[in-house]
């Protein structure tokens, strides 16, 4: 038995010293890869915090020279930019050499002015000659033509004019294609109420205005007073400075004609329903004194524009009705500034602030009395009074009368140095030129 039970307890002896042995060196092996592991995790956050460091260094660094940049050294950055567009200047167009500003600026008619092709101008090609002589432009560099073919291309002109006071033709509306340098002029001298074209779908289209108000990019007026002493323009502020009135003058040529200035007023007119009822106005003023009506709308005639019809005003005349068939801001007909080059007052009707574009006391206004027969009352008084009535004339000592062709400020604009990286749009040209543009009620009661 007892052998039997040592041979049989060698083996089982055998087998538990084995699985020891295995199990101590698993335990081993576990704790060499926790350690192998635990030292990669201390490397890792070793490393993460160094990259940490290392960022916040970058963004220390960086905000420092972002401060010496923009804080220590921006002169002289900004002076390198200067000197940099100095030496390789900025050239935008079509033109391959010399200075852009020195090259002539291209305008375009792109319509008729009320089938006039020409625009008033002698020729279907204006050069710079006729800028420099004709127009006598301080800056005359440019050619102005109704020409389309002029050019292969029509973003190639400087500059597209359009008369809107008409609607556009149904073929070539408007230009196919369009330079980012090219400015589009919004061209009208008739009041809103006569404009017979759409401009709701010509938004973000005109960059330039050039018409009779004085809130337009260019102003475009009949004509300007220019003081003749110091041959300044009187622009139309809400204060000019005109010269102070004299109580007393005399003009030699007035006083040889008044013994023959028997009749009391004109009217010349074709237009005889309008906004402004002027037709009404002259019909109660006819209530209290003489109104002689010629052309469509009254009984009398003489030929328009002719020297005869002049004569007529000067000798026979004491008063002219410039009435205007709108009652519109700053506007003012070729006609008004026709008559104060002749001997005749001037009587206004009219939606301008006229104080602002004629000198004091040399025109009558309606709207400053109450009704017609207090106006009327005013007229017959000053036309009894010849001295009071020489007052009338005494701007003329002062100041002239001179036309200032819109064309030459639009030139001067296209050679301002580098005009086409300031320009704008109009985003509602409709709005613009519609609100708050006309009044339909009068200040006189009639």
């Amino acid at each position: 038995m007892d052998m039997f039970a040592t041979s049989q307890g060698e083996p089982l002896l055998r087998k538990n010293t084995s699985a020891a042995i295995i199990e101590n060196d698993n335990i081993r092996a576990n704790a060499i890869q926790i350690e192998r592991y635990e030292q990669m995790q201390l490397k890792r956050k070793c490393r993460t915090k160094a990259l940490l460091i290392i960022l916040v260094c970058l963004c220390v660094t960086g905000f420092l020279t972002w401060l010496y940049i923009d804080h220590t050294v921006p002169e002289f950055n900004q002076y390198r930019l200067v000197k940099s567009f100095e030496e390789t200047p900025l050239n935008y167009g079509n033109n391959n050499s010399g200075s852009d500003n020195d090259q002539p600026r291209i305008i375009l008619l792109w319509n008729s002015f009320f089938g006039d092709e020409r625009w008033s101008l002698p020729d279907d090609l204006i050069d710079p000659a006729y800028f420099h002589k004709e127009l006598q432009c301080p800056v005359s560099n440019c050619v102005l033509t109704n020409r389309r073919d002029l050019f292969p291309q029509i973003q190639m002109y400087d500059a597209i004019l359009f008369h809107t006071a008409q609607p556009f033709p149904v073929i070539n509306s408007v230009p196919s294609q369009r330079s980012g340098r090219q400015l589009y002029v919004f061209a009208l001298m008739e009041p809103p109420g006569e404009t017979k074209h759409i401009l709701s779908d010509e938004r973000d289209f005109y960059n330039l205005t050039m018409t009779y108000r004085t809130d337009s990019d260019i102003i475009c007026a009949y004509n300007w007073f220019v003081d003749k002493q110091t041959g300044m323009r009187i622009l139309p502020t809400e204060y000019p400075k005109w010269r102070p009135v004299p109580n007393i003058y005399n003009d030699t040529a007035i006083w040889r004609l008044w013994p023959n200035k028997t009749k009391t007023a004109a009217w010349f007119v074709s237009h005889c329903e309008t906004l402004s009822r002027r037709e009404q106005l002259t019909a109660e003023l006819q209530k209290y004194i003489d109104v002689d009506v010629y052309g469509k709308c009254g009984p009398m005639s003489c030929p328009n524009g002719s020297p005869e019809c002049d004569r007529l005003l000067d000798e026979k005349y004491q008063f002219y009705f410039s009435f205007e068939n709108s009652l519109c801001i700053d506007y003012i007909t070729e006609k008004l500034y026709k008559i104060m080059k002749r001997n005749i007052i001037p009587v206004v009707y009219g939606g301008a602030n006229y104080k602002q574009f004629l000198p004091p006391h040399s025109y009558i206004n309606v709207e400053d009395y109450s009704t017609p027969e207090e106006l009327a009352n005013y007229l017959k008084f000053v036309a009894e009074n010849p001295i009071e009535y020489m007052r009338y004339f005494w701007w003329r000592e002062h100041y002239e009368l001179r036309f200032f062709s819109p064309f030459c400020e639009l030139c001067q604009r296209l050679h301002q140095s580098q005009y086409y990286l300031k320009t704008q749009s109009y985003s509602d040209i409709e709005r613009w030129w519609l609100q708050g543009s006309c009044r339909f009620k009068s200040r006189i009661k009639f």
